[in-house]
């Protein structure tokens, strides 16, 4: 199963096939842009933002904790299925999507491979996702059980639109061990019928969005839905592009800001500003809801820890 040739990830060597031209234009360097940025991050920093201003790794309460793992470089990921129940254009993933099954980069053929892979690398943390994991309930459960039998707790969270989480798979997921399910709302149309459902059965039931920057009053009030509901957390990401996602960025009216230097997706020039003036409101407005900005520049800190952690393993 595993080699030692594996040392670089299937993601290591596929990114590195994507390596080229820039996937949208690049819009010119915009003054007024930074300047409006700076001043959000001032009063995110008056009123009592957590993290760092510097990695852009903000928070207004408290951080997941299935993002401990993540920051600390003992997180990964498990890729279930490529094949999704949405087309959303904002998606990363590769086209045309297929079915298989990778974790921490490593492709695999049964779930019953996972336990060496996260005990031979010492991680911690795992987010199952895909494309949609629970078109394939029984593999989820079947992971599931896998990196609960080791010696070592490994946290588990779910990444879904929420199209296929019914209270049957839901108590079913809860009875397996999963920690957390965490919601795509801008997949679905901001609905958040599935978060109540899961917050039946999952405290931690979090929502994760891209932030799309025309859609901002969306947001606004979803986060203060969210906050009405209990749901406990909020995390938010930038929006960017990459080669997979590059057509629909660039047809929603997105340009780039700037090639990453660790990653190989590029920021949007309009996606900070958008994701800091909701990180704000929801500091301001939102009374038990905490919102995180996992930004481009948190996931550049987040694959730098966990390569290094990886060379030295």
């Amino acid at each position: 199963m595993l080699k030692e040739e594996d040392d670089l990830s299937w993601y290591a060597r596929k990114a590195d096939s994507l390596r080229g031209e820039a996937p949208v234009p690049c819009a010119p360097a915009d003054p007024a842009a930074a300047a409006r940025s700076a001043a959000l991050l001032a009063e995110l920093s008056a009123g009592g933002i957590r993290g760092s201003i510097a990695d852009r790794t903000l928070y207004t309460r408290r951080l997941p904790p299935g993002c401990r793992g993540c920051l600390a470089g003992r997180g990964t990921n498990c890729y279930v299925t490529g094949l999704c129940t949405r087309e959303c254009f904002f998606c990363f993933n590769e086209q045309p999507r297929t079915d298989q099954l990778v974790l921490h980069g490593i492709r695999i053929e049964d779930p019953g491979e996972a336990r060496e892979i996260v005990e031979r690398y010492g991680l911690r943390s795992v987010g199952l996702s895909g494309g949609e994991p629970l078109l394939f309930p029984d593999r989820v459960l079947a992971l599931l059980r896998v990196l609960r039998s080791g010696p070592h707790r490994c946290r588990v969270d779910l990444y879904t639109n929420g199209d296929r989480a019914d209270d049957e798979t839901l108590r079913r997921l809860k009875e397996a061990g999963l920690d957390s399910v965490r919601f795509n709302l801008a997949a679905n149309g901001f609905d958040t019928a599935p978060v109540e459902r899961a917050l039946r059965y999952f405290p931690e039931t979090t929502v994760e969005v891209p932030v799309i920057p025309d859609r901002l009053p969306e947001y606004e009030a979803m986060a203060l839905k969210l906050d009405g509901l209990g749901v406990p957390y909020l995390n938010i990401h930038e929006l960017f592009a990459c080669r997979e996602n590059a057509p629909g960025v660039a047809a929603s009216g997105f340009s780039a800001k700037s090639r990453s230097a660790d990653l190989t997706w590029m920021p949007t020039a309009e996606g900070e500003e958008a994701a800091l003036r909701l990180l704000l409101f929801s500091l301001r407005r939102a009374r038990t809801l905490s919102v995180y900005y996992c930004s481009c520049r948190t996931q550049e800190l987040i694959g730098r820890r966990g390569l290094a952690r990886r060379r030295s393993s």
